[in-house]
């Protein structure tokens, strides 16, 4: 070993650089910081100060997840600089994307959550008063939703047409936009036609984060409405429209739109169907 150049153990490298041993044999495995001198006999591994620059390099570029094969290429490069603007350039726009993802996941996460809080205080009243207290009149807000719109042939209303609601998540993911909200069934029928298996004018639609100008995106609410919960099975939950529509009858209120339903917690939701949570919602006005 040379006296004019300053060598360190394997294990003062580890202490210095913050990187195990272990981790240290592997790079010196694959070629990747192979150790300047071995002592003979022994097989003890000494590297030089300049390799312990090239470590520090390399655990930069670990820390922005760059894998070790590209991480080698760039320190055998001869333009070490601009190899590795280049592959940094190339993992921002990997990290920029993933930081996409996880906001889209992070939103739907945050609207799963706040219908899933909104249903389960539902049930939880459910539990201790009756339905009739859960009728009551409401401004429904102006959102922006996607939607679909089309006839569906002998209609049956305990199937909830969740075909219809993969379409939209479908169209979500064409124009990368975040679900902020339930799942809305509306009827462009007469009032309770939909549950008589005729051929039902059926509009499907959900909240999302953004309008674009484009023939699937609307705005839906900036009504007034009588809205009721309907909790358990959808094939029972025409009981709780005729009781939404005598309560309105009764209180001076006439229908003045379309019928819909709004999913708080449902079958692609939770699979106790028990425990579904459904928002009627019925336009009004005074008679």
């Amino acid at each position: 070993m040379s006296k004019r150049l300053q060598y360190y153990s394997i294990g003062k490298v580890s202490s210095l650089c913050n990187v195990p041993v272990k981790t240290l044999r592997y790079y010196d495995k694959i070629g990747l910081l192979v150790p300047q001198y071995r002592k003979e006999g022994s097989n003890y591994r000494y590297y030089e100060h300049a390799q312990l620059l090239t470590l520090f390099i390399i655990r930069k570029l670990r820390l922005l997840g760059i894998p070790l094969k590209e991480i080698q290429a760039i320190i055998q490069n001869s333009d070490t600089s601009t190899a590795m603007e280049q592959c940094v350039i190339s993992r921002m726009g990997e990290i920029s994307r993933t930081i996409h993802n996880l906001q889209e996941q992070y939103a739907l996460a945050e609207s799963l959550i706040e219908r899933l809080h909104e249903g389960n205080m539902i049930l939880q009243v459910s539990d201790t008063q009756s339905m009739e207290g859960e009728i009551r009149i409401e401004n429904i807000p102006v959102t922006d939703v996607i939607f679909t719109r089309r006839i569906k042939s002998n209609y049956h209303n305990a199937d909830v047409s969740v075909d219809r609601w993969f379409e939209l998540f479908e169209i979500a993911n064409k124009y990368h936009l975040k679900i902020a909200g339930s799942i809305i069934l509306t009827y462009h029928n007469a009032p309770l036609e939909q549950f008589y298996n005729k051929d039902c004018d059926l509009e499907a639609c959900i909240q999302v984060n953004m309008s674009k100008p484009s023939l699937e995106f609307k705005k839906f609410g900036g009504f007034l409405a009588v809205t009721a919960i309907h909790i358990g099975k959808n094939d029972e939950i025409i009981q709780t429209h005729a009781k939404a529509i005598k309560w309105l009858n009764q209180r001076g209120y006439v229908i003045d739109g379309p019928i819909s339903e709004e999913y708080l917690l449902s079958p692609i939701d939770i699979e106790d169907v028990d425990k579904h949570v459904t928002k009627i919602i019925i336009p009004v006005k005074k008679a």
